[in-house]
C-alpha cells in the first residue's frame, strides 16, 4: 500500500493550484489514478509526499460550444468515446483508437487530463487528439494552448518510404536481436520508451509555459475523415509504431507514435529507441509504412 503523508481534496480550481504550487512539500494531482496509484503502490515513484484529489472540481463534462467540443479534464476515456459527438468525430477516430489504451476497467478510470499530461510515446488516443488539432486549457484560464505547441520539438524530418524492411521480417529480426536489444535498453534505461518520464506531471510550470493543472481539452468541430494504421506484437498490444491521419476542410495531418518520447506530428524529428519490441531502425522504417497507410485511408483510398 502506498504511504502518503498528505491528502487534499480541494473544492475549487484556485485551491488546487495553490496546493500544487507549494514548494515545501511534494504534492501531485490525483485524477483517475490509473497510473499514479500503481506507481505509488510499487514504489516506482518515491518523490511524492501527498496527493491533490481533483474529483471535487466539477471537471467531468462534455459540451459543444460554438465550433468546439469542450471536455473537462476529469472526463474518463470511456465517457469520451460514449459521447455521441466526441465518439463520432472524424469518422469515429477517438472511439477506434481508445480501445488500445488498455482494458475497459482502465478506460473507466483513466481521465483525458491524465492522458494528456502523460503524453505516452505509444498512446494512439493522444495521437488522435493531436491530429484533431486539440488545445488545452490550464488553470481554468481563458487562453487555450495548442497541443502541438506542447509536444512539438526538433528539426523537421522526412518519413518518406525509402526501401523499408519487410513487415514480416521486422518483428522476426527484433526477436532474434532480443538479448542484445534488452541489454542495450537496460544499459540506457533513461532513454527507453517505457522509462521516459511524462512530458509534464502537472506539478510545476513546464518548458512550454503550461500551468499547474490541466482543466479542459478543446477539440475543433470540423468535417474530417480519418485513417489509422499500427504495427504491434499482437492485435491488442500497445503499438510498436502507429499513425493517425485526418483529412478534409483544407487539412491534412498525420501523427506518429513510437518514434519519439511522445507522439509527434509528421515532419518532426524522430528519436526512436531500441527495446524488446524492435530496433530503432525498424521503428523508423515502419513509421513510413503506417504513415502511408493511415493517410491513404483518411483520403478515402
Amino acid at each position: 500500500m502506498a504511504l502518503l503523508n498528505q491528502y487534499h481534496k480541494p473544492a475549487t480550481i484556485a485551491e488546487a493550484i495553490q496546493l500544487l504550487g507549494r514548494t515545501e512539500t511534494r504534492l501531485v494531482p490525483l485524477a483517475g489514478g490509473s497510473r499514479l496509484i500503481g506507481e505509488l503502490e510499487t514504489r516506482v515513484r518515491r518523490d511524492v509526499d501527498g496527493v491533490v484529489d481533483l474529483s471535487g472540481l466539477g471537471l467531468s463534462y462534455i459540451r459543444a460550444q460554438d465550433d468546439e467540443l469542450c471536455i473537462g479534464a476529469m472526463t474518463t476515456i470511456s465517457d469520451l468515446i460514449a459521447h455521441p459527438v466526441a465518439g463520432d468525430l472524424a469518422g469515429g477516430i477517438l472511439r477506434r483508437v481508445a480501445r488500445y489504451e488498455g482494458p475497459v476497467n482502465l478506460r473507466n478510470a483513466a481521465t483525458l487530463g491524465g492522458l494528456v499530461a502523460a503524453a505516452e510515446a505509444d498512446s494512439e488516443l493522444y495521437a488522435a487528439l493531436l491530429a484533431l488539432d486539440t488545445s488545452v486549457v490550464y488553470d481554468g484560464g481563458p487562453h487555450p494552448q495548442p497541443l502541438s505547441q506542447r509536444t512539438g520539438r526538433g528539426e523537421p524530418e522526412s518519413v518518406d518510404d525509402p526501401t523499408p524492411l519487410s513487415e514480416k521480417n521486422g518483428p522476426e529480426r527484433a526477436a532474434e536481436e532480443l538479448p542484445s536489444l534488452y541489454e542495450a535498453a537496460v544499459k540506457e534505461a533513461p532513454k527507453t520508451l517505457d522509462t521516459l518520464p511524462p512530458l509534464s506531471h502537472q506539478t510545476g510550470r513546464g518548458a512550454g509555459g503550461e500551468g499547474l493543472l490541466t482543466t479542459e481539452i478543446r477539440i475543433p468541430l470540423r468535417p474530417l475523415t480519418s485513417g489509422h494504421a499500427r504495427i504491434a506484437r499482437t492485435p491488442m498490444d500497445r503499438p510498436i509504431v502507429a499513425a493517425v491521419a485526418v483529412s478534409g476542410d483544407g487539412i491534412e495531418r498525420v501523427v506518429l507514435c513510437g518514434v519519439a518520447a511522445h507522439p509527434i506530428l509528421d515532419g518532426e524529428a524522430m528519436e526512436p529507441v531500441s527495446d524488446f519490441k524492435g530496433s530503432a531502425e525498424y521503428r523508423r522504417e515502419m513509421a513510413a509504412v503506417v504513415r502511408r497507410r493511415a493517410l491513404v485511408e483518411a483520403k478515402g483510398g
